[in-house]
């Protein structure tokens, strides 16, 4: 787990990942496995940027010569307001978690890294997932399963807020009353609600048999939403799984070349 300092006080780095909290990131310590794996001489640092910083951070990281950022909570749709070009597929979104400084370019890494470990971990092509959450990356997670075949149902604390989402996005999707597990075969959180140890109220026991309860939260002890999932013996994989998949994505896009999948997955604690 890396310290994170405010922006205003970043030190010279190449890259960084940028969030309000971001403390906890281990980003910067699977990027750095990652140049050391390529023999590249290069930063990354973790800074702390509020949401209403993120233009006037960005331009100044861009002045002192970083060349590219990851934005996690709660940037990821202000880093799309600013971004000036990007591929479709992350237009679609309406959420970038990658940003090339220089010429304001980003791109989305979560989607393809969620399909990837999905991929990974057996889930099942057509499997039916209920997507907990409406933000940044919960918007590029209910667009990308969609379109690779996933029944995807939608469940947020805020009922309008899954509902705007769901129609921002061109999607049909239903959007549950209540936090049902039942028929899904992938639970997936989305919103930051272990960030401040804030227990999901979900009904493990109505849960299919076999069920997946998949955090893209990660942290050296299990969520409440894991812990609670692992004691109804579902099966549970957190975030790390993700970071290091969106990671390698964005390492290949900023520097090209295959990354070193294997020694980002191996740093993370």
């Amino acid at each position: 787990m890396s310290a994170a300092t405010y922006w205003r006080c970043a030190p010279a780095a190449d890259f960084a990942v940028l969030g309000d909290p971001v403390g906890h990131s281990w980003s910067p310590v699977m990027h750095h496995a990652a140049y050391a794996a390529r023999s590249l001489n290069l930063r990354y640092e973790a800074l702390q940027v509020p949401l209403e910083e993120l233009a006037e951070a960005l331009d100044e990281l861009t002045e002192l010569g970083y060349r590219g950022v990851n934005c996690t909570v709660p940037l990821k749709e202000a880093a799309f307001a600013w971004a000036t070009s990007m591929d479709e597929e992350s237009r679609a979104y309406g959420a970038l978690n990658t940003l090339r400084l220089a010429d304001r370019l980003g791109t989305n890494t979560d989607a393809p890294g969620l399909r990837d470990t999905f991929d990974d971990l057996g889930v099942p092509a057509g499997a039916s997932v209920l997507l907990l959450g409406a933000g940044g990356t919960a918007r590029a997670v209910a667009r990308s399963l969609t379109l690779a075949g996933h029944p995807v149902r939608v469940y947020n604390r805020t009922r309008a807020n899954a509902e705007r989402m769901v129609a921002e996005l061109g999607l049909d999707l239903p959007v549950a009353n209540s936090l049902d597990p039942g028929g899904a075969a992938v639970v997936l959180n989305a919103t930051s609600a272990g960030l401040s140890g804030d227990a999901l109220e979900i009904d493990w026991t109505r849960a299919e048999s076999g069920v997946l309860a998949y955090d893209l939260l990660y942290g050296r002890e299990p969520t409440p939403f894991l812990a609670a999932a692992f004691a109804a013996g579902c099966r549970v994989v957190d975030g790390r799984a993700l970071l290091a998949a969106q990671g390698a994505r964005s390492f290949a896009w900023w520097l090209g070349g295959e990354p070193p999948r294997a020694e980002m997955r191996a740093a993370l604690p």
